[in-house]
C-alpha cells in the first residue's frame, strides 16, 4: 500500500530534533558519495496577467543507505510586488492562500511508490533544520542570542532548529508588519520557553546577536555588511536578502546546494520574470571571487575536511538551495514514523502501476 501523508500528519510525526539528525546523516552520506541530487529545475510561462508568471519546479534526490529516491514538485503562480518598500516574491496555486507541492517517495529496492506527501510542513522543516545543522558547526559554542528578520513559517523552524543545536535564551524579531512580529514573539516564547522581543527596526534586531537569520520573501537586500559584528553567524533563506557587500565582509562562506537552479522559459530572452532580470548583482560571481579558503560546502564541514569556524571573532555566512536529498531524507523519516504509528491514508499501490511498458 502507498501512504498518502498530509501536512497535519507530518506535523504530528516529525520533531525538529529528528529532522536535524536525519538531515545531518543524509549530508554525511552525500559527502561520502552515496547520495545523489538532480539540480532544481524551473519552467517559467507567462500568464495573461503581465505581473504574474506560472512556475513549475522539480527537484530529485536519492540515498543509498535508506534505499530511497524522491521527487518534489511545485506548481505556482508567482508575482513580485512592492511591500513596505521592498520587492517580494509571492506565490499561490488556484487562489491566493492555497499552494500545490507534492513529494513522491520511491523504494530503490523494487521501484515501489512508497508515499505521496504534501510538501508544506516538510519544506519548512527541512530549510530550518539545514540551517540548524550549519549552526551546529559554524556558530560560536556559547551562542545564545538570535536576531530574526521575518516572522513566518521559515522564521519559526529556523528558531526551533537553532534551539536544538545551541542553548538559545533570547530572541529579537523584526517584521515590517507589527502584528506579525508581536504574534511571532508570543507564539515562539511560549513554544520554546525563551524570551522573544519584537522590535520595529531590523538593525536593532541584528545588533549584539550571536546568530542572525533572514527568513523573508524579500527579493532584494534587507541586511548589509555594516550591520554585522564580530563573531556573528548569518543564515539567509534567499541569497538576495543580503547585500552584496556581505560577501566581501565575510571571513567564511559555507553553502549547501547541488548547483544553481536551472531556469527554462517559453519566452524570448528579453521577456523574463522580475526574479531573474533587472539590475540585481550577480551573487554567484561575487561568491566565486571570494578566496577559495573562505568558501566551502556544508558536507565538507560536516565531514571535518574544513572547519566551520576557526575563531570566535570571525563573521561567517551560511546559504543554501533546496536539494532532492533533503526531501528524500525528511520524507523517508516521516514515512517511517507513519508506518510505525499506523498513520496516513493507505492507497492501493496497484493504482500507480500499469502493464504497458513505458
Amino acid at each position: 500500500m502507498t501512504l498518502l501523508i498530509n501536512n497535519e500528519t507530518a506535523k504530528e510525526l516529525l520533531s525538529m530534533h529528528d529532522c536535524v539528525e536525519a538531515l545531518e546523516a543524509a549530508f554525511k552520506e552525500e559527502g561520502q558519495g552515496s547520495g545523489a541530487n538532480r539540480t532544481k529545475s524551473n519552467i517559467h510561462i507567462p500568464t495573461k496577467d503581465p505581473d504574474h508568471w506560472y512556475r513549475y519546479c522539480s527537484i530529485e534526490g536519492g540515498l543509498k543507505e535508506a534505499g530511497i529516491a524522491a521527487i518534489r514538485l511545485k506548481s505556482d503562480i508567482v508575482s513580485w510586488p512592492l511591500y513596505h518598500g521592498v520587492r517580494r516574491e509571492l506565490k499561490y496555486c488556484v487562489r491566493p492562500g492555497s499552494f500545490c507541492g507534492l513529494i513522491l517517495l520511491f523504494s530503490a529496492d523494487n521501484g515501489e511508490l512508497l508515499a505521496i506527501l504534501n510538501d508544506g510542513y516538510v519544506q519548512h522543516m527541512r530549510v530550518g533544520a539545514t540551517a540548524g545543522v550549519a549552526a551546529r558547526y559554524m556558530a560560536r559554542k556559547g551562542a545564545s542570542v538570535v536576531g530574526m528578520i521575518g516572522s513566518g513559517g521559515m522564521a519559526e523552524t529556523h528558531l526551533e532548529a537553532y534551539s536544538v543545536v545551541r542553548a538559545i535564551s533570547r530572541v529579537k524579531v523584526y517584521s515590517p508588519n507589527r502584528e506579525h512580529r508581536e504574534s511571532y514573539a508570543k507564539r515562539m516564547s511560549q513554544k520554546l520557553d525563551v524570551e522573544v522581543i519584537p522590535l520595529g527596526n531590523p538593525r536593532d534586531v541584528v545588533g549584539k546577536a550571536d546568530i542572525v537569520a533572514t527568513c523573508t520573501d524579500a527579493n532584494e537586500p534587507i541586511i548589509w555588511a555594516d550591520w554585522l559584528e564580530e563573531g556573528m553567524h548569518l543564515t539567509c533563506v534567499r541569497t538576495y536578502e543580503v547585500g552584496e557587500d556581505i560577501f566581501q565582509r565575510a571571513d567564511r562562506y559555507v553553502a549547501y546546494r547541488s548547483a544553481m537552479a536551472l531556469n527554462h522559459f517559453t519566452t524570448p530572452e528579453d521577456l523574463r520574470p522580475f526574479s531573474l532580470g533587472g539590475s540585481r548583482p550577480s551573487y554567484m560571481g561575487l561568491i566565486e571571487r571570494m578566496p577559495p579558503g573562505k568558501r566551502h560546502h556544508l558536507k565538507d564541514v560536516i565531514l571535518g575536511r574544513v572547519p566551520g569556524r576557526e575563531k570566535d571573532q570571525e563573521v561567517n555566512v551560511f546559504d543554501s538551495e533546496g536539494t532532492g536529498v533533503q526531501f528524500a531524507a525528511v520524507a523517508y523519516k516521516v514515512y517511517s514514523l507513519a508506518r510505525e504509528k499506523g498513520l496516513g491514508r493507505e492507497l492501493p499501490t496497484d493504482w500507480f502501476l500499469q502493464n504497458i511498458r513505458d
